[in-house]
């Protein structure tokens, strides 16, 4: 995973880099992202933020 993508918590709407959701809680999925705000740890709530800026036609 690339450490630039920006994610999404599916819980508490948190986003930020791949960097920032690293496991810390013991209890955690480490083969899933952890929100640093609200510590959820399943991998389908979180979504891959597209910041790419689109210009009208």
């Amino acid at each position: 995973m690339e450490t630039t993508t920006t994610f999404e918590c599916g819980i508490c709407y948190y986003q930020s880099l791949a960097k920032d959701f690293t496991p810390i809680t013991v209890s955690a999925n480490f083969a899933a992202l952890e929100c640093p705000k609200c510590f959820n740890n399943d991998a389908d709530t979180f979504a891959e933020v597209d910041l790419t800026i689109k210009k009208a036609a």
